[in-house]
């Protein structure tokens, strides 16, 4: 069946127009590239993690609270509703709009942590996880922990009250919250810790203070309105305003600041919130415990709930995993312990036990223990193992993602999550999955925060079918009976509101409640200027429109279901496209493209779709390492080049590939005569007027700049240990009879050199050598290395032909240099590694640092060891998983380390840096951050990321062999 969209409202057009007049005001205000309307961009920023799409008039990145003023003004004179976004990890539809996007730019990504640490403050652009990340060595974290924080952001979670899998209730952002400061929509700044503030606030919007004051003794005068407000937060509960700041404050400043918790930004914008830490317990023990049926599992979870009482000390998490979910993921090797206990309809529950000291903790979990058999699980193994731990941990934090990637390819996924009282989670967990089946949803899965009788469930459905949307109708109706009515529950714990289930929120709190929340929003945005729609809307089927459809369009990618877990590896995003936004702007193209609706968009989309698109992704794949199912939107976006590479391009590439020496003398050669005119001529003016022959060129130019260094060339094996015309043998061997290993200095190494440092180092060759040498190894390197490549720059560029034809003849080589295997291949650049390992052949190739830390470093003595070092894992390390083996090697060479938290990727990706230096540049832009004052070198893998780093970071980032041959050395 051809896919089918929603039609365009009559006044698209007017809104596109407005958007332009809105960019029009805000030049001068805003830089020009932080604001967007054109179809590329807008359509690429149409989509959160819930399953709708709006495409914005203009998206515009906001970096201060001038620029949130300026924006709403600009939205205010062109009739645009403004919708505030974080990360898009909403999953109700709070951070879509056909309105104004105001997207936080990095300008929010502030971070201070209070003496003691028992306070944090905190930009609304900081990833969750990288605060609690920050307050870790103070045993200390946030109270919200949402399953997707190592995403979403600080500004999401005060907006959506988000909690998550310890929090409960007690630690919401709500109850932990110390200060927020707002910005309302006549631009008036309230800063809430802030005497001078609050008392000018008094004096400028008494007339709003009042209206809260009235709000406040209407509910306090009655009884049953205060009893329906209490109960309903006893539960976690994010449907609608938060009422309960009617009921626990009496200062109507106190009740605004609280009401602005959870409002989904429909009341004002958060610009920075102080938390007051909660205790992360450094001793934990975990279990994945099995039960042989669904009522005993819930059985012991009310047990385990302590009434509903929150704590820190025992258990304080409790997930239920529905067996259906756990088939899902069953595969997986931390699962593998569990198998024999599974049956048909055995449910798992993941509890972690946690304590301020051994001997408490042991004492913990002994309860747990024996309560967990008392209500019969099949088997319960608590383990303190943190590895372990993790990786049920991020099993379970996945589900969201890896649950919706066993849904039917081109179906889009949909989400809710209810609560119910904890005294009837049992029947609780029955009536769901009943109601899942009886509609039609028998791939639905349920898993959730039982401690909170809170619970989360998926299924799929293909809303291009013409009876979807009234099927999900149908059942969000039931939905509602069941859960408010029949069990007096939440419709939405903790994803808030959204468009999902505004059409119920009067069903669920009652007409006076609801009359309460217009009242409230009426005060604060009288002109329904911020977020209209969400969390109040009139229209009872909004919740089955603007639906995504997700057309099939690579196999690659098709089961993505756009939740943005990818988003914070990408070096690109938020400078172009993002991996979640590739494969939307894919998915709409490849439905273009079959429908035949509007070649002229489909034209303009696969155009704008190269540079932003194609040409700067890095192609790095770490997008995969941090989705739930792995996909690699880095390889989809090489088939795309693939497609688009004509047959003269595929000419040159072959004649490249058969000219691969001639090609690596001239690059070293290019990049020597720079250097050298550097000299001559002051390097800025070298500089200058290489820019203008790029900018003449249309950038098909390579950059120069001042951290570019020529590279060594292929070195020189010791003439003693080696000598071919006696042996008889085709290529050198060594003869002392020592251990030998194949070296392979790589394209990139001996093209690229470093910058010049305050050490005397050798290149990383060279250094490779005489580590070799120094401990005790013979080296064997082919005999003829210039122009010997792997394959991977032709590669990434979309030559594969090329790549397997260049890196077969090397990895042939290697081969018979190793003895077919007996002997291992090592490289000095972690891309090389990686790329050998995936051609056939016999022998086992090794990244420099597995190597070092394996066969080398036990063999040295640190003669002379820095005092700090800046350690920066590149994109194939990681994928290689060697941060363990890079940082134990550079902690030998110093007394301190500085991992470069900020970069992921530094976006050098080969040559890129070269020629789109821009996507290095943006990678890097807070590198300096993560660098102590008293450092003065870095360590990578890679030389061509080594170079990028050093322009970018300030000071010379060299080669791990480079660095470990200096602090070893014989000191005479």
């Amino acid at each position: 069946m051809q896919d089918t969209i929603e039609i365009a409202p009559p006044q698209l057009l007017d809104r596109q127009a407005a958007g332009e007049r809105l960019v029009a005001r805000l030049k001068g205000v805003i830089a020009a590239n932080k604001m967007m309307t054109d179809p590329l961009m807008t359509y690429a920023w149409s989509g959160d993690a819930s399953s709708y799409r709006l495409i914005p008039a203009a998206v515009v990145f906001i970096n201060s609270e001038d620029d949130v003023r300026a924006v709403m003004a600009a939205a205010r004179a062109e009739k645009l509703p403004i919708t505030f976004r974080a990360a898009g990890t909403s999953l109700s539809g709070q951070a879509v709009t056909d309105g104004v996007l105001a997207v936080l730019g990095d300008g929010w990504r502030t971070m201070r942590i209070h003496p003691g640490a028992d306070q944090i403050t905190l930009g609304p652009a900081i990833i969750v996880a990288n605060a609690n990340a920050a307050l870790k060595k103070f045993d200390r974290k946030i109270g919200p922990d949402p399953a997707s924080q190592a995403t979403c952001k600080i500004g999401g979670v005060v907006n959506n009250n988000s909690s998550g899998m310890c929090c409960g209730v007690a630690q919401n952002t709500y109850h932990t919250m110390a200060r927020l400061r707002i910005v309302l929509t006549d631009g008036t700044m309230l800063d809430s810790g802030d005497e001078a503030s609050r008392a000018e606030f008094r004096a400028t919007h008494a007339a709003m203070l009042e209206g809260l004051h009235t709000l406040h003794h209407e509910v306090m005068a009655d009884p049953d309105l205060v009893a329906l407000i209490r109960k309903k937060y006893k539960i976690k509960n994010t449907v609608g305003y938060s009422l309960n700041a009617l009921v626990d404050y009496h200062d109507p400043l106190d009740i605004l600041i609280h009401l602005m918790v959870g409002s989904e930004g429909t009341l004002g914008f958060v610009s920075e919130v102080t938390y007051n830490t909660v205790p992360e317990h450094p001793f934990k023990s975990t279990a994945l415990v099995p039960f042989p049926d669904p009522q005993s599992a819930g059985r012991a979870i009310i047990k385990l709930a302590n009434n509903g009482v929150h704590v820190t000390t025992g258990v304080t998490a409790a997930e239920y995993i529905e067996r259906r979910a756990l088939a899902t993921v069953e595969h997986l090797d931390p699962l593998a312990p569990l198998r024999p206990y599974l049956t048909d309809n055995s449910p798992a529950v993941l509890i972690d036990v946690t304590a301020p000291d051994a001997t408490t903790l042991e004492a913990e979990v002994a309860k747990a223990v024996a309560l967990l058999a008392s209500e019969g699980a099949t088997h319960i193994d608590f383990s303190t193992d943190e590895h372990r731990s993790h990786a049920l941990w991020d099993i379970r934090k996945g589900f969201f993602a890896s649950g919706g990637a066993a849904r039917p390819k081109g179906t889009s996924m949909l989400t809710e999550d209810v609560a119910a009282p904890i005294e009837r989670l049992a029947e609780f967990v029955l009536d769901m999955r009943a109601l899942l089946d009886d509609h039609g949803y028998d791939d639905a899965i349920i898993f959730g925060h039982a401690l909170a009788g809170n619970l989360h469930f998926q299924m799929s459905d293909d809303f291009s079918k013409p009876d979807a949307a009234h099927k999900f109708d149908m059942f969000s109706k039931a939905l509602s009976d069941l859960v408010s009515i029949r069990y007096g529950g939440s419709l939405k714990a903790e994803h808030g509101t959204g468009r999902a289930i505004a059409p119920f929120v009067e069903a669920e709190w009652g007409s006076k409640a609801y009359g309460l929340m217009h009242r409230i929003k009426a005060l604060f945005d009288p002109e329904n200027l911020l977020n209209p729609g969400v969390l109040l809307n009139a229209d009872d089927k909004i919740h089955i429109k603007h639906l995504k459809v997700m057309p099939l369009a690579d196999d690659l990618v098709d089961l993505c279901i756009e939740c943005g877990f990818c988003e914070p590896a990408c070096p690109s995003h938020q400078m172009t496209l993002s991996p979640r936004q590739r494969i939307a702007v894919t998915r709409e193209r490849a439905r273009l493209r079959r429908s035949g609706e509007d070649p002229t968009l489909l034209k303009r989309l696969d155009d704008d779709f190269q540079y932003a698109g194609l040409d700067t992704c890095a192609a790095c794949n770490l997008c995969s390492l941090r989705c739930p199912v792995g996909i690699e939107t880095g390889t989809m976006i090489i088939g795309q080049r693939t497609e688009r590479r004509g047959d003269f391009a595929r000419g040159v590439a072959g004649f490249a590939a058969k000219h691969t020496g001639s090609i690596e003398s001239a690059m070293r050669g290019g990049v020597g005569l720079a250097n050298m005119a550097k000299s001559v001529v002051s390097a800025p003016v070298v500089e200058s007027v290489t820019e203008t022959a790029r900018r003449l060129t249309g950038k098909r130019v390579p950059r120069i700049y001042k951290a570019l260094k020529p590279g060594p060339g292929a070195p020189t094996l010791p003439v003693d240990r080696q000598d071919p015309k006696t042996t008889g043998f085709p290529v050198p061997v060594a003869l002392s009879g020592r251990p030998r290993i194949v070296y392979f200095p790589s394209c990139a190494t001996r093209m690229f050199g470093a910058t010049k440092s305050d050490y005397d180092l050798l290149s990383v060759p060279d250094a490779m050598l005489a580590l070799l040498e120094r401990a005790g190894f013979d080296a064997v390197m082919p005999e003829h290395l210039n122009g010997q490549c792997c394959g991977q720059p032709f590669q990434s560029k979309g030559f594969p032909e090329q790549a397997a034809s260049v890196g077969t003849a090397l990895k042939t080589q290697l081969d018979a240099l190793s003895g077919d295997g007996s002997v291992p291949v090592v490289t000095d650049a972690s891309t090389c590694a990686k790329h050998l390992r995936e051609f056939p052949g016999t022998a086992p190739v090794l990244d420099s640092a597995e190597f070092l830390v394996t066969h080398i470093l036990p063999r040295l003595t640190i003669t002379q060891p820095l005092a700090v070092v800046a350690v920066h894992h590149n994109c194939s390390a990681q994928r290689l998983k060697e941060q363990p083996a890079t940082e134990t090697i550079a902690r030998a060479c110093a007394t301190e380390i500085a991992v470069l938290s900020s970069v992921t990727c530094c976006g050098y990706a080969g040559d890129k840096g070269l020629f789109i230096p821009e996507l290095n540049e943006h990678a890097t832009r807070f590198v300096r951050q993560d660098i102590p004052a008293s450092c003065t070198l870095g360590v990578s893998t890679v030389s061509t990321c080594a170079s990028g780093l050093s322009e970018q970071a300030g000071i010379p980032f060299v080669g791990l062999a480079s660095l470990l041959e200096y602090v070893s050395r014989p000191v005479a």
